[in-house]
């Protein structure tokens, strides 16, 4: 703790050491010395780290220029950007516009994810995964995939300085080997790799391999490197510590709380000298006491804490400033220091760290050529392209300078395990309770391929299998199999009323090709056989009871650009088929009070016909926490008339079942129908953090095509949903009213849907 008297005290100490280094510079000048230099030391802390921007901005504001500049951590990332050419001010603009928890994520961002991917993803509670048979319990480190990316990107002016003293300003940062303890001080080599490297915090990022050294977080053995800076030859040292050593057992709170203060027993002491060395000392503990190393969400609340010190500390900056340039005649650091950023032409690309897949299958999917000339987002897209296919863990890359404005692009890769059980539980109104078991295979068979299968064990129970094998030269073709079944009970309905309830079962198995354009939209065309089985469970005056057997040769057309899988905020999911339903062979038996009718006496015909099925969602953010929801869901059979069994069911608040079209208002199954159109409008608001509250309304057309009445029929519909967003999934309860059925209904929905 600084107490008021104690700052003050600095502020005059400070001033006496201006004072003291303007006679010194006198006689420096006449007998032929160096210039002072000043330094700066950023303290790692975690996202408390982002408190240094404010100290960053005052300095620029004073015009003082720093010579040289050292930081471990948080503190690494920091400086490093400083010393590359960012101001304090871009500093700032970029730490706001981050997303923090995605940097920090093991999971890459669903954007990045490959579309026929996407369904998958992130969907169970628990993933297990495997090598050659044995289970592998994940470690919990983050890997950092998003974060070494992101680095990448800032660092990519200096991409050809290989020797740290080169930037605009020198620097060093800080990391330990996990071998021996030892300190290492980072000034040579990649500049993405050491900072990575230097915040490596021990079991919650994974370590990082220089040379022959594992390194992680530099904090361990020197989280506040004055000494370095003095090393390097300054005079005078600013340090902005963040850190205020090891914190009291009820400020322990997160895991990484505990982990931080594990790790970094052997820097207590060393905090002490460096303190010491410093000549002017800026400490953050009473200001940020309340935040933890992980509080990235509560960035925006931290980096004001640093402007407001900057702005306390700017008069001392101003004078200290305003006297070395009056004794050495020399100006503030320019305001625009960074290089301008080039693109590269690649002289070659190694691949090294492949075991499992091929390098046909990673160059590929890269999509980069020998000769190529390319700038960081291509670079960056390419290294996604490969990573959105799952099968890796982490890519990186060093540019190695060739000349002329020649790299040569070494790649380094760490897959994920081939094989991975998966767990996630379920709860919907409609299918009732559910656990579901997933066992998903990479290279099963063949290379380049990924198979699972997914069950549902419940009284409603469900199973879905999937192959998938990427071809072509850039392994953006596919050929996959598929296999689903679907055993539910649903209702018919009249006049709102539950009339009859049948047991449906539902199977098929089918194949498709498939193009992707991208992270987020494919094209395809597939047949598959279907099997759909009646049977009714509480007997009326008129019953259907049979199955049939048929081929859907069908085109397809998705995008999914969703920003995240729960409440995304932005973005698109458009999935569109159209095809033929031929070579029916229907086996009903249609019996009126125990007589048997036959179907085409009542107008019923298994006739081919052609059928078209859209379902679109949209967000439209419209603000941090809100978005406007526009869904528009639509089906269509022509030349058809087969009544339930192939026709579209209206209503529910999830897509849970086969030809459903969710609507607000009523329950699944209550409208059947061969055609329907629907638009709904929401309003989506985090009120909590991960709290959301949606209200919408709906309204739709249906039996509009085929065998109906001379007039339309209409709908509309409202509900108010309040959900939570939880690594199960969805929590939610939703309110739902339609004027038509003119019932107000409670709909729950409990985790990822099958």
């Amino acid at each position: 703790m600084v107490s008021g008297q104690l700052y003050i005290r600095t502020k005059a100490f400070c001033l006496l050491i201006c004072l003291l280094f303007l006679n010194d510079q006198l006689h420096a000048q006449q007998s032929g010395d160096k210039r002072t230099k000043v330094g700066l030391t950023l303290s790692g802390g975690g996202a408390r780290g982002l408190a240094h921007i404010g100290i960053l901005e005052a300095l620029d504001s004073a015009g003082l220029k720093i010579d040289y500049v050292t930081g471990t951590s948080m503190g690494s990332i920091v400086g490093a950007l400083y010393a590359m050419g960012y101001s304090g001010d871009s500093i700032e603009v970029l730490a706001r516009e981050l997303d923090w928890n995605n940097l920090f994520s093991n999971q890459p961002v669903l954007t990045d994810v490959s579309y026929e991917e996407k369904a998958e993803y992130n969907k169970y509670i628990i993933e297990i995964p495997f090598e050659y048979g044995k289970p592998k319990l994940a470690s919990g480190v983050i890997s950092g995939e998003q974060l070494w990316l992101e680095l990448a990107r800032l660092s990519w002016p200096v991409k050809n300085v290989k020797d740290f003293s080169r930037f605009s300003i020198p620097f060093k940062c800080i990391a330990t080997d996990v071998a021996t303890g030892d300190i290492v001080t980072l000034d040579k080599g990649e500049i993405v790799t050491s900072m990575r490297a230097s915040m490596a915090i021990p079991s919650i990022f994974t370590a990082v391999k220089i040379g022959d050294r594992k390194l992680v977080d530099g904090g361990v053995v020197r989280n506040f490197p004055v000494s370095t800076a003095k090393e390097m030859g300054a005079d005078l040292v600013i340090g902005s510590n963040v850190s205020g050593g090891l914190r009291k057992a009820d400020q322990l709170v997160t895991p990484i709380d505990i982990l931080y203060q594990l790790g970094f027993y052997k820097d207590a002491e060393d905090f002490k000298k460096a303190r010491e060395l410093c000549n002017i000392y800026i400490p953050f503990v009473d200001e940020l006491e309340k935040y933890s190393a992980a509080a990235f969400g509560s960035a925006d609340s931290i980096i004001e804490i640093g402007k407001r010190k900057g702005r306390e500390l700017y008069p001392q900056f101003k004078k200290l400033a305003d006297s070395l340039h009056a004794i050495q005649g020399t100006g503030p650091l320019p305001a625009n220091r960074l290089p301008f950023p080039t693109d590269v032409e690649l002289s070659d690309i190694d691949v090294e760290g492949l075991v499992h897949s091929d390098e046909k299958f990673f160059r590929g999917r890269l999509a980069l050529k020998k000769g190529g000339c390319y700038n960081i987002q291509h670079l960056n897209e390419a290294i996604l392209n490969v990573y959105g296919t799952r099968f890796y863990k982490l890519i990186t890359y060093d540019l190695v300078p060739e000349g002329y404005g020649k790299f040569r692009m070494k790649v380094a890769v760490e897959e994920n395990p081939l094989t991975y059980v998966k767990v996630a539980l379920n709860y919907n109104t409609f299918t009732n309770a559910s656990l579901i078991a997933n066992i998903t295979q990479r290279n099963f068979i063949v290379p380049n391929s990924r198979s699972f299968v997914s069950v549902g064990i419940s009284e409603n129970p469900r199973l879905k299998a999937e192959y998938f094998k990427y071809l072509g030269p850039k392994r953006n073709f596919g050929f996959g199999l598929n296999a689903n079944y679907e055993n539910n009970v649903f209702s018919l309905y009249e006049d709102f009323k539950e009339l009859q309830r049948y047991r449906n079962k539902y199977a098929a198995v089918g194949m498709t090709v498939q193009y992707s354009i991208g992270h987020d939209m494919a094209m395809g065309m597939g047949t598959r056989w279907e099997y759909i089985r009646l049977k009714p469970q509480i007997t009326q005056s008129v019953e259907i009871n049979g199955n049939t057997k048929q081929l859907n040769s069908y085109l397809y057309f998705g995008i999914n650009s969703l920003d995240r899988k729960i409440y995304p905020n932005h973005g698109m999911d458009l999935q569109f088929e159209t095809g033929w339903i031929h070579s029916q062979r229907p086996d009903f038996k249609i019996a009126a009070n125990g007589t048997i009718i036959r179907p085409d006496s009542l107008g019923v015909h298994f006739r081919n016909y052609q059928r078209a099925l859209l379902k679109m969602s949209y967000y439209l953010p419209v603000g941090r926490k809100s978005s406007v929801q526009f869904h528009g869901r639509g089906g269509i059979n022509f030349n058809y008339n087969q009544s339930i069994v192939n026709d579209f069911m209206i209503g529910g608040m999830t897509d849970v079942a086969r030809n459903q079209l969710p609507f607000a208002g009523l329950y699944e199954g209550e409208i059947i129908t061969s055609s329907a159109a629907i638009v709904q409008v929401g309003y989506q608001q985090e009120v909590l953090r991960n709290i959301f509250a949606i209200p919408r309304i709906n309204v739709a057309m249906y039996d509009f095509n085929g065998s109906v009445e001379s007039q339309y029929k209409y709908l509309s519909g409202y509900g108010l949903t309040v959900g939570y967003s939880t690594r199960l999934g969805p929590i939610e309860g939703s309110l739902m009213y339609s004027d038509q059925a003119g019932r107000l209904k409670a709909y729950v929905n409990i985790g990822f849907n099958f």
